[in-house]
């Protein structure tokens, strides 16, 4: 039977599988908005909590929350932790230390350069395109990848102000871990695809539950428990919301959305994270919105988008595709 046949409906008469689209595709929405608060979770989160402290807290509540939503949907909590071997070691990288290193790349990043540390973690679909050519053997056409390319390096260049007055107190630190941790997790992605591993295979849960416990023992050897004089409401508020937001509830939103919903409007949207996030972070981080922030997060949502279609369209692949933070 055509798909289509669903979707052709009278004037007046109820379309219960076009409702079903509509509201998969608010649901795929609603999480694309819960990761653009990805970056503002973690800078706060250490500024209240210390970075490995509020980690912890929030991969536990996120774990939590995504093993409860499978008890309430009747499934198997085996289900989430019963993963192939080369899933567990390779998404111990692709998930675990990516998001150890965003999290202390955000932590102790100068304020003014958070907006930038935000852009440098969203190369990863130049990455990804870039580990697919070499790992899948994909020919991507050639002018939209270098033109999708060239617009990254110059969002990267906008959004820096074209400041390179570096010195010897310069600290690179979060920007590499930045750039590496967005590397680890398009390494991931490509390898998932190469195996044909299924969305539910991915091991998300179980990786964010093993972060939460190595968060929790980093927090515990620097001495940042310690360091948690008062709990106040604001901790709470960004505990909470970090937690059963953008760890928890945004990967079964986006599940949802992705299965049911309408993938060419899901996918479009989704590349609009960098200009979303980047908006949040300059309007909470005033000292980050600098003049070529917004126009670098553009150039750098423009180049996924390019190489993203040189290789769909050199390949005639149309399949599913990964996102995170």
């Amino acid at each position: 039977m055509k798909f289509y046949s669903y979707f052709i409906v009278n004037k007046g008469e109820y379309n219960p599988m076009k409702l079903l689209k509509t509201k998969s595709n608010l649901f795929a929405i609603v999480s694309i908005l819960m990761w653009c608060f990805s970056g503002i979770c973690f800078r706060k989160g250490a500024e209240i909590l210390k970075p490995m402290t509020y980690l912890a807290l929030i991969t536990g509540i996120g774990s939590l929350t995504a093993c409860l939503i499978h008890i309430l949907n009747k499934k198997k909590l085996s289900l989430l932790f019963n993963l192939p071997v080369k899933v567990k070691i390779t998404g111990f990288f692709g998930i675990t230390v990516y998001t150890i290193f965003l999290a202390t790349a955000f932590s102790i990043a100068k304020p003014d350069e958070i907006g930038l540390i935000n852009l440098l973690n969203y190369l990863w679909p130049l990455w990804m395109v870039i580990l697919e050519i070499i790992i899948l053997k994909d020919k991507p056409k050639k002018i939209l990848f270098l033109t999708g390319i060239l617009l990254g390096l110059m969002g990267l260049l906008f959004s820096s102000n074209f400041n390179f007055s570096f010195n010897t107190s310069t600290n690179f630190l979060p920007h590499v871990l930045a750039l590496s941790g967005g590397f680890l997790w398009a390494l991931y992605s490509v390898l998932l695809k190469k195996w044909k591993i299924s969305d539910d295979q991915s091991g998300t849960v179980f990786h964010f539950a093993i972060c939460a416990l190595i968060s929790f023992i980093l927090a515990f050897f620097t001495g940042e428990w310690g360091l948690i004089s008062t709990w106040t409401n604001e901790a709470t508020f960004w505990v909470i919301f970090g937690g059963i937001g953008p760890v928890g509830i945004a990967y079964y939103l986006w599940e949802l959305g992705v299965k049911k919903g309408s993938i060419g409007v899901i996918a479009s949207l989704s590349y609009f994270i960098p200009i979303g996030s980047s908006i949040l972070i300059g309007m909470v981080f005033v000292e980050s919105m600098k003049i070529g922030l917004i126009p670098g997060s553009i150039m750098i949502t423009l180049g996924a988008l390019f190489v993203n279609k040189a290789i769909r369209n050199s390949s005639g692949n149309k399949e599913n595709f990964n996102l995170t933070v």
